[in-house]
């Protein structure tokens, strides 16, 4: 049985252990405390897990400088890695400067319906620039490491009723507001509940992109959106740590033991 190492090299090599998992991403694997990676490392029956990435960090960020550089050295310097984990792309779309500037129209009082607040070309020119991202970590895989496997996740459908952490800016309620999108219905239904749905599908289209044409690394879409009720969410873009335990369970356990041998 090993640990978790977040970003910790120098630990990691103090304790001898070698990496079963390598895992690079956002808040979802690196949230305190209550994160995807705690339960799945129960759930994998405790594994040595390395993780790279930081809270907020972008998929453009990731698969480039000294997070691909990291990346790219754990894979060849632990032969022994079978399974890679990605969680990345919420922050490339959520967010003041990207859903309010890139994604949403600046006006958007009399939109009919979500599809009328978006500007034109997008959330696809969004989506297009995440998915070379992606491409780019499973091109560093394919080129030391074709014979893993790589699971991805599309998230679920986040609230967006301005909660927060720690007093950060709102990630969804802030930059609908100063878009001005209709509030009728809001934080549980309406456009802009209707806004956030379509932004994941979009993002699970984007990603299933991935799987479908990947030859090597193989590539899992492990379909999470969906799983969480209403009660289930910390904030707008996290889960309570009972439900990241859920989505593991219910959606994570399966093609990850699968990737391990466990099953």
């Amino acid at each position: 049985m090993g640990g978790i190492y977040w970003n910790d090299s120098s630990r990691l090599m103090d304790s001898g252990e070698t990496v079963d998992v390598l895992a690079i991403g956002d808040s979802w694997f690196h949230y305190p405390v209550n994160n995807l990676i705690t339960p799945l490392h129960e759930a994998l029956e405790r594994p040595t897990i390395y993780v790279i990435g930081e809270n907020g960090a972008r998929a453009d960020e990731l698969c480039r400088g000294s997070w691909l550089g990291n990346f790219r050295r754990m894979l060849v310097g632990y032969p022994q890695i079978r399974l890679v984990c990605i969680s990345a792309g919420g922050n490339d779309f959520a967010g003041i400067g990207d859903l309010d500037d890139k994604i949403l129209a600046p006006d958007c009082t009399g939109a009919a319906n979500y599809f009328a607040c978006y500007r034109r070309g997008q959330p696809a020119g969004v989506f297009g620039a995440v998915e070379q991202a992606y491409r780019d970590l499973l091109d560093a895989v394919r080129n030391v490491r074709p014979d893993v496997t790589v699971l991805v996740h599309n998230y679920d459908y986040a609230i967006p009723d301005g909660r927060t952490l720690l007093g950060l800016r709102s990630w969804l309620k802030l930059p609908m507001d100063n878009d001005r999108v209709p509030i009728a219905g809001a934080p549980w239904g309406g456009i802009r509940r209707e806004i956030v749905r379509d932004l994941i599908d979009n993002f699970t289209l984007c990603l299933d992109d991935l799987r479908s044409t990947a030859v090597q690394p193989k590539v899992e879409l492990v379909w999470s959106a969906g799983t969480l009720t209403d009660s289930d969410w910390a904030n707008e873009l996290h889960p309570k740590p009972g439900a990241f335990k859920k989505i593991i369970n219910q959606c994570w356990s399966g093609p990850a033991r699968q990737a391990l041998g466990l099953l």
